[in-house]
């Protein structure tokens, strides 16, 4: 059995070597180029989210039979390619006690909202060009805000707890009819939009949610609103948010994420990135919000051991 890890940069140590024992192991890192020469012969493929697996790959790919995916969304593997091909894609999705253990990406999604309220990165800036005026950096406590969840899954509730604790007033909206009935629920979108400070996104992306924000509902929002984004790039329409950031509208915008984000010359033209080179209220980093050792060596350690289960039951 050939097995290929794209990006083995501090992959965890121990599933290297339970991997080293299934088969003969290929390791990265690989250009776009070399990655279709060396997938050929390749049974199983173990991505992060360096790539993009569509046609293109997959076509190269005669021996494949497994991806595994440690991640929560699979919008980087051309799932659709793949099961033509009858390539069974192994993910986080769904494994929903297990992701309750993994705490990253709240973490970082209030990382990004306290950057973003506190002015963290505009008054580092500030100091390093050598000026010192606090009055510049103003806000408000956290708990002056209401916090706004879109998408009350696994990360949703942890922010839900994160508000608990700074004493935040929150509610959510899900598309969810079992979840409706929460006290915190809000169960109309535009409702919920108008009466939320911050809104903190957590939604997958599917075919329901691209666009889910959009030119016809981001005007609800409270004028001097913030927006924070850790689920993907594609749930915002980025011209209409864009816009309303340039008018003032909406006061900040952080996100860990970007449409076509894996796509550099596509990434380049975001008119979200343009628009932070010219506009100290926003933050983007490189979807680092699940990048921490031990979340990652977690998720590596489970994706591989349901790949082994799923592989022992098909012998």
């Amino acid at each position: 059995m050939n097995i290929l890890i794209t990006e083995p940069l501090d992959f965890n140590p121990e599933q290297i070597q339970v991997l080293e024992k299934l088969g003969t192991l290929y390791q990265g890192p690989f250009s776009r180029k070399n990655l279709l020469k060396a997938i050929r012969n390749i049974d199983v493929l173990i991505i992060r989210l360096g790539h993009k697996i569509d046609k293109e790959l997959l076509d190269q790919a005669c021996n494949l039979q497994y991806i595994l995916t440690p991640t929560t969304g699979i919008n980087h593997i051309d799932s659709s390619e793949a099961e033509k091909r009858n390539i069974q894609i192994i993910s986080l999705k769904g494994e929903t006690d297990f992701l309750e253990t993994i705490p990253s990406t709240a973490e970082h999604s209030l990382s990004l909202m306290l950057s973003l309220i506190r002015k963290i990165p505009a008054a580092h800036n500030h100091v390093l060009k050598g000026e010192w005026n606090r009055d510049k950096f103003k806000s408000h406590n956290l708990n002056s805000y209401k916090l706004g969840i879109l998408g009350y899954g696994r990360v949703g509730k942890q922010m839900a707890g994160y508000a608990e604790v700074f004493k935040m007033p929150w509610i959510f909206y899900d598309i969810d009819p079992k979840l409706k009935s929460h006290q915190e629920s809000e169960k109309d979108l535009i409702s919920f939009l108008k009466k939320v400070d911050i809104l903190s996104i957590h939604i997958p992306l599917n075919q329901e949610t691209k666009n889910f924000i959009n030119a016809s509902n981001l005007k609800f929002l409270k004028k001097g609103s913030f927006i924070v984004n850790t689920s993907r790039g594609e749930v915002i329409e980025d011209e209409a948010l864009t816009a309303l950031i340039q008018n003032g509208h909406i006061a900040g915008f952080a996100t860990d994420v970007l449409v076509s984000e894996i796509d550099e010359v596509k990434r380049r033209k975001n008119p979200l990135l343009k628009l932070a080179r010219e506009f100290d209220n926003i933050i983007i980093t490189p979807h680092i919000a699940g990048a921490t050792y031990e979340s990652m060596w977690l998720t590596e350690k489970f994706i591989i051991e349901k790949w082994i289960t799923t592989f022992s039951c098909k012998k």
